[in-house]
């Protein structure tokens, strides 16, 4: 995946310079930003078409809100997803590191003031199993198909009761997770909108390869009971099919580097399937 011509700054930026890419990710370029007295990354989308599930608009309203949960906001433009945010220390979020019980405790007890952020009450919910058929739609307009078994499985799981009644970020993995001490900037916030904290914590925890015990500790520090093991398995099933519908609307926009994440995603589908 080549990365696209570095952008022009905006002229709010003036003074700044734009230096090399930071971070080539899936829909967003981010580069180093340097201007007087001041390091940041600017955002800059790859596409002028927002991805599935993005309203750049309402993650500029978040980001104002969010305070020392994000990172500054120097620049933000609603209508291209255009972000320029000041540095902030810290290093990716690992497992690791939540061994430590205060470190565990301090997450626990961040994302739930991230889940208790006012959101804007035209927000539509977020379902992952709604979400994933949209991918798939974004897909198949790209014609890209999806396996009938896992789009099945999408459908008959666009009932499963979830909330919706808290701010839930939607993409929490380590990279979005930046750990200083006890203290933890979220990054990128495009698809935050209403939706359920427990999902958002097994998604959490599944990225990391938590364990059970971890697992456990992790939703005791936030002050949730761990879901039961069928409830668990449901959760992280729906975690894996939005991975996998993720993953081919990706490659309907000509990410290869999405084919990784569609072969892990249907390996953990099918050993969910068999267990």
């Amino acid at each position: 995946m080549r990365a696209p011509e570095p952008p022009r700054l905006p002229r709010a930026l003036a003074g700044y310079t734009l230096g090399s890419a930071a971070g080539l990710g899936w829909t967003n370029t981010v580069y180093a930003l340097q201007g007087p007295g001041h390091q940041g990354f600017f955002r800059a989308p790859r596409s002028a078409t927002p991805p599935p599930g993005v309203d750049w608009a309402r993650e500029g309203a978040l980001l104002g809100a969010a305070g020392s949960l994000a990172a500054p906001v120097r620049f933000f433009d609603s209508e291209t997803g255009r972000l320029a945010t000041e540095a902030c220390p810290g290093t990716p979020l690992d497992a690791a590191s939540l061994r430590a019980g205060s470190c565990c405790w301090a997450l626990g007890q961040q994302l739930r003031r991230l889940h208790a952020l006012p959101y804007p009450k035209n927000a539509p919910p977020f379902h992952p199993a709604r979400y994933s058929l949209s991918c798939l739609e974004r897909a198949g307009a790209q014609g890209i198909s999806a396996d009938p078994r896992w789009q099945g499985r999408l459908e008959a799981l666009l009932s499963y009761p979830l909330r919706s009644d808290r701010l839930t970020h939607n993409d929490l993995h380590g990279g979005n997770v930046l750990r200083h001490g006890l203290r933890f900037t979220f990054l990128d916030w495009e698809l935050a909108s209403p939706g359920d904290p427990h999902f958002e914590l097994v998604t959490l925890a599944t990225h990391l390869g938590l364990g059970h015990r971890q697992a456990g500790a992790l939703f005791s520090s936030y002050g949730a009971m761990l879901p039961t093991a069928g409830a668990w398995r449901m959760l992280e099933t729906l975690h894996w099919l939005r991975e996998y519908a993720w993953a081919l609307w990706a490659r309907g926009e000509g990410i290869t580097e999405a084919e990784v994440q569609e072969r892990q995603a249907i390996q953990a589908l099918e050993h969910l399937e068999a267990s």
